[in-house]
């Protein structure tokens, strides 16, 4: 069973510590952050984050990023900001408030300017036998994964596990990924193929990565749109721990467990508390892919909860 560190988006008390901005800290730490840590300015950290679209706006806020960056370099780490899809892609993390000044991180692409910087990964996966993983993730002595997590078209739900398939990796797994949606029980191959990118990773970082998952502006679908969308339930707080996993098994459960918010598309399909969410919407079991991590040997799909 896999720890996870919870803290709620409501506040106890009306108080700067009870704000979320500063709890993502406490969680942080409880969860391990100075374990995962190398001490020293040498010590590279790879944080990474979805810079979103420049239409899209339900992302991971530059303050809460700031806060991390901040509380990793107090843990002695040298921090990073990555995101995929080349030099291009930092037009819009500049456009959406994530830059060196607003966060206190140099931002590059995971894969390089052209997307070309990769390290091929021998992997006994679910679907890959071998993964590019991305040179400037690879490289780093440490992993952060924070993630937003949202509805997904083509797993029903992504955070933690699609902030490594769809993001460390190259092009060509990308496509790889989506090709299989269109074959017989696509949904199940490309989780199990999203659950394969993180056993690549964790070639490198078992032992060495925390996952983070921002657990607001829970939008039906993926950031990588240009255009953002109503949360389909209340804003419900932010979770961590080494085993992603347990991680993702708690952040669907908790989204799983929160009312439907009106003028959303909640309201249109009616969901409830205890409603499968991404299931409904999307018609795609997301509990797959936790799942396949644990048949990988990656985690477990049970979980202690503990409120921070």
């Amino acid at each position: 069973m896999g720890d996870v560190y919870f803290a709620s988006a409501q506040p106890k008390k009306f108080e700067r510590s009870e704000s979320l901005v500063f709890k993502l800290v406490d969680v942080a730490k409880k969860a391990g952050l100075a374990d995962v840590v190398p001490k020293g300015k040498e010590n590279l950290v790879a944080v990474k984050i979805h810079f979103g679209q420049i239409g899209g706006y339900r992302t991971i806020k530059p303050q809460f990023v700031r806060n991390l960056i901040d509380a990793i370099k107090e843990c002695g780490g040298n921090p990073f900001l990555v995101d995929t899809w080349g030099i291009g892609h930092l037009e819009a993390a500049v456009k959406n408030g994530i830059t060196f000044e607003s966060v206190g991180a140099h931002i590059l692409p995971t894969n390089g300017v052209r997307e070309g910087d990769l390290r091929q990964v021998k992997v006994n996966g679910l679907r890959f036998k071998e993964i590019d993983i991305a040179g400037n993730v690879y490289d780093a002595d440490a992993f952060i994964n924070f993630s937003h997590s949202k509805g997904h078209g083509s797993c029903g739900y992504g955070g933690a596990v699609k902030n490594i398939a769809l993001g460390c990796t190259s092009p060509k797994i990308r496509h790889a990924l989506h090709a299989m949606e269109g074959e017989e029980d696509g949904a199940r191959k490309f989780q199990e193929g999203m659950a394969d990118c993180v056993a690549a990773l964790y070639t490198k970082f078992k032992g060495k990565a925390l996952h983070i998952n921002y657990i607001c502006d829970v939008q039906p679908n993926c950031d990588c749109a240009d255009v953002s969308e109503p949360p389909i339930v209340p804003d419900i707080g932010i979770a961590a721990s080494k085993d992603i996993a347990s991680l993702e098994a708690a952040t669907l459960d908790l989204i799983n467990k929160a009312p439907g918010l009106p003028y959303s598309i909640a309201e249109r399909y009616n969901l409830k508390a205890g409603d499968d969410k991404f299931r409904i919407i999307h018609g795609k079991d997301p509990y797959i892919q936790v799942r396949a991590l644990e048949k990988l040997g990656l985690g477990s799909v049970k979980y202690n909860l503990i409120e921070v």
